[in-house]
C-alpha cells in the first residue's frame, strides 16, 4: 500500500519531518507551502494550532515570522535529503481575492511564486518531487515552469474542467471508481487525500466496496500509521 505523510495538528513541522522514516508503510510525504512577503518560501500546515495564516505570511518578512512554527522549504528538503519517497510540493494558492480586478498582477504574482519554488527544489536534483495545487491559476504556471518534475492538480468541489497533468490528487467526496480507474489505465498516478477521521472512514468504505485497484491508489494522510493499520486488511 503507498501511503504519503500529511502534517498533522500533532507535530511541529521539524518533529513531523524527522518522524518520516519512522513511519510503516510510508512511500512519500505531502508538504503544503507558501511564500512570505519577501519571496522566502515556507512550510506551513493549514492544520495548525498557533493561529498562523496564509495572509500573515504573504503579508510579513521572514524575519516578523519568527515566534511561529515555520520551517524554509529549503530546510525541510536538507533534513529530507536521503529520503527515498516522493516528496509533494502543494502550492497554497495565493490571495486572489485582494486582487481579483487586476488579473495580470495574479498572473505576474503566481509566475513569481512558481519561480521561486524551482529555484529550491533545483537544488535537490536528488529528490524525488512532484509539484501541485489547487488553484487553476498556479498550476498554468507550474506546468510552464517545472519541466522536469511531475504535475498534478489538487481537486475540489470546485475545480474547473479537466487539466492533463501527471497525477490527480481526489478529495473523499468526489471518490469515482471510474474516473479514477480511466487515469489509471492512461498512465496517471491517483492519490486519495484525507484529513480527518470522518475522510477515512469514507475512504475506507469506498475501498471496501472498490478493492480492484486499492494497491494501485496513493493514500495521503496526516494519521499515517492509522489508516496503514485500518486498511492493509481489506
Amino acid at each position: 500500500m503507498k501511503i504519503i505523510a500529511h502534517k498533522s495538528n500533532l507535530y511541529n513541522n521539524k518533529t513531523f519531518i524527522e518522524s518520516v522514516n519512522s513511519i510503516e508503510g510510508l512511500t512519500g510525504i505531502m508538504l503544503d507551502i507558501v511564500m512570505t512577503k519577501d519571496k522566502k518560501v515556507l512550510v506551513f500546515s493549514p492544520v495548525t494550532t498557533n493561529k498562523i495564516t496564509i495572509n500573515t505570511i504573504q503579508n510579513n518578512n521572514l524575519n516578523e515570522l519568527t515566534y511561529y512554527d515555520i520551517l524554509t522549504l529549503d530546510d525541510a528538503l536538507n533534513m529530507l535529503n536521503n529520503f527515498k519517497g516522493k516528496i509533494i510540493i502543494n502550492l497554497l494558492p495565493l490571495n486572489e481575492a485582494l486582487l481579483i480586478e487586476d488579473y495580470q498582477k495574479i498572473v505576474s504574482n503566481n509566475l513569481t511564486y512558481t519561480e521561486e519554488v524551482k529555484k529550491v527544489t533545483d537544488r535537490f536534483p536528488n529528490l524525488d518531487i512532484y509539484v501541485c495545487s489547487s488553484s487553476y491559476n498556479l498550476l498554468y504556471q507550474i506546468i510552464r515552469v517545472f519541466l522536469n518534475r511531475k504535475k498534478g492538480v489538487l481537486l475540489s468541489e470546485d475545480s474547473g474542467s479537466y487539466i492533463d497533468v501527471d497525477f490527480y490528487i481526489f478529495i473523499p467526496s468526489m471518490l469515482n471508481e471510474k474516473i479514477m480507474s480511466e487515469q489509471l489505465s492512461i498512465g496517471k498516478e491517483v492519490m486519495v487525500k484525507m484529513e480527518d477521521a470522518d475522510d477515512i472512514s469514507i475512504v475506507i468504505n469506498f475501498l471496501e466496496k472498490n478493492r480492484k485497484n486499492k494497491e494501485k491508489y496513493q493514500y495521503i494522510t496526516n494519521h499515517a500509521k492509522i489508516f496503514y493499520y485500518s486498511v492493509n486488511n481489506i
